[in-house]
């Protein structure tokens, strides 16, 4: 009987370790629903409906699974929220300018990818830590995106000197508008939105890339040991150059869904802090910010999770809008601290639990 808890104690560890981020979820909405329902309000498909399609969920997302590879190498990349908008600027250029969604969704793709090369070049050959690179990117990318929208003719910005925005009035945009902007795919009585639906593609083929591709491998090897990596015979410059190329083209891919979804983007203050939000569903993922470790799976529930922390506080009442920014970062010391202290304390219990057994051995 004693073995048999032993072992249920043990399989029960081990799930959790592997799938923390599915109970974070359920715990996290459970928070939700207690939250709508404490207002006077019933929890309905609508309430998560609403996750499904948010900006936190669908764009933030998008750029976490590249954000994740790019941790899981030991790296970290500030620089994600500015690519935003300046892929975004450069996406609706392109399409007031042409007309053409394919021309729409290269640009937005090889900037993205153009705007993770240059990270990358400068981490992995520069040899110059991602912290202070992606600092000084961040910097760059918003800044060049501010510089052209005060500059450029309205007529092609489609917008005052402040702001991007796609043209009004063509069939083209209202057409990306209805499907990926606000359209919805209904399932036996229940709506998805079909902007969900490319941040799920995105993520199964970031998941395949991960468990099925040697790539995949090749990454979870140099964020473990990057010396050891070296030995296997593993490029390791090439792989910390390609993850910050992926990470660009995911940005590529959400400045998509930012013109789809918004319509528009303000240099000044779009993207601000979506680095944090990024790092912060990478790590409520279970992603490891040592590097080595992490499932791609949780990305998607990672996502979830903190557009629906996001949520509870915004529901809350009385809570000024002020303040809200403090319960986030809070939300994300907290799990980076469970994920640090965690297990070092599971060690520690190892250990003393080794003693006792040592020392009751001695006794007999």
């Amino acid at each position: 009987m004693k073995n048999e808890k032993k072992g249920l104690g043990r399989t029960l560890g081990k799930v959790w370790s592997q799938y923390s981020f599915i109970f974070v979820l359920f715990i996290i909405m459970i928070g939700y629903a207690f939250t709508i329902t404490s207002n006077g309000n019933a929890f309905k498909w609508s309430h998560i409906a609403a996750i499904l399609s948010s900006q936190n969920t669908v764009i933030v997302g998008t750029i976490a699974l590249g954000m994740a590879f790019v941790i899981i190498t030991g790296q970290i990349d500030l620089s994600v929220g500015s690519q935003l908008v300046l892929c975004t600027g450069v996406t609706i250029i392109v399409f007031n300018t042409t007309n053409s969604i394919f021309l729409m969704a290269l640009a937005a793709v090889l900037t993205g990818a153009a705007c993770g090369a240059v990270n990358g070049l400068l981490v992995g050959f520069g040899k110059m830590p991602p912290f202070v690179v992606t600092l000084g990117t961040m910097l760059i990318y918003r800044s060049l995106t501010l510089s052209v929208v005060r500059k450029i003719d309205p007529a092609i910005s489609g917008s005052s000197s402040s702001q991007f925005a796609m043209l009004s009035g063509n069939s083209k945009y209202e057409f990306l508008r209805m499907k990926f902007g606000t359209g919805k795919l209904a399932i036996g009585g229940f709506s998805i939105p079909y902007i969900t639906f490319i941040f799920l593609l995105m993520a199964i083929l970031f998941i395949v890339i991960s468990k099925k591709t040697k790539y995949g491998k090749t990454i979870y090897a140099v964020g473990s040991n990057e010396k050891s990596a070296r030995l296997a015979g593993i490029n390791v410059t090439w792989v910390k150059i390609s993850v910050f190329i992926l990470t660009g083209i995911c940005v590529g891919v959400a400045s998509m869904l930012q013109a789809c979804k918004i319509g528009n983007v303000t240099p000044a203050s779009s993207g601000v802090s979506y680095e944090m939000y990024a790092i912060a569903s990478v790590v409520l993922a279970g992603v490891s910010m040592a590097g080595g470790k992490g499932n791609m799976v949780g990305v998607i529930f990672g996502a979830l999770s903190y557009t629906t922390i996001n949520f509870i506080i915004v529901s809350i009442p009385g809570l000024s809008v002020d303040i809200q920014d403090t319960f986030q970062g809070l939300v994300l010391i907290v799990v980076i601290l469970v994920q640090t202290v965690g297990p070092v304390i599971k060690e520690n219990l190892q250990r003393a639990k080794k003693r006792r057994l040592a020392a009751s051995t001695e006794s007999v």
